[in-house]
């Protein structure tokens, strides 16, 4: 008898403890499904802040392009401005001053709102593009251009959306503006001439 009372007491507590097991195991697995809930929703939460450009049309700078420039041109005063951009990086807005002499191009990075030096490069230039080659090949007409923010709005009535990034470049002896803007999840690139602001291309970026 005594047997047959300790062998149903140790049933008891076995039928407890795997009742007991198993309410952990659905705690637990709840827990995880909380956890991966919440992971997601921050994934989420942090793509889409990552994803949303800020639109540089009238937006404010303590430093203005030319500042830079004039900065680049102190610390390089024998090269020729070859590229001028503003963009967003490591949600911080830059100024990236390219630039060429004879023998060396060079490249510089300004934070926009603090003005602060963020990157002084220089190396040797290639054979063919030495002595004067590259120079003349890319220096910027920047005497009579209009403003960026001109550019930005003239872009802007030809393509609708959100300014990402703004450019002066040349090719074929042309100094032109590029300003990309975002529509939806669609990226344009619209070129004008940097005196006149007359439309170049228009074209979407793949």
């Amino acid at each position: 008898m005594w047997k047959k009372i300790s062998v149903m007491a140790m049933t008891t507590v076995m039928v407890g403890t795997l009742v007991a097991c198993g309410d952990d195991d659905v705690k637990d697995n709840n827990n995880s499904n909380n956890t991966q809930q919440t992971t997601d929703s921050g994934t989420n939460s942090n793509s889409h802040s990552n994803t949303s450009a800020t639109d540089l049309n009238n937006k404010k700078f303590s430093m203005s392009y030319t500042e830079a420039v004039e900065i680049f041109k102190n610390k390089h005063p024998e090269s020729d401005v070859t590229s001028i951009e503003l963009s967003q990086e490591l949600g911080e807005f830059v100024y990236t001053i390219d630039g060429v002499d004879d023998a060396n191009e060079f490249e510089m990075k300004f934070d926009a709102d603090t003005k602060a030096i963020l990157q002084d490069n220089s190396e040797k230039l290639d054979a063919e593009d030495a002595n004067g080659q590259e120079r003349a090949n890319e220096k910027l007409d920047l005497t009579g251009i209009k403003t960026p923010q001109e550019a930005m709005a003239a872009a802007l009535k030809q393509q609708a959306g959100t300014v990402k990034e703004w450019s002066i470049d040349r090719e074929l002896n042309q100094t032109y503006f590029s300003v990309q803007i975002m529509n939806g999840n669609q990226e344009f690139e619209v070129k004008l001439d940097s005196k006149t602001l007359a439309v170049l291309s228009t074209e979407q970026d793949n």
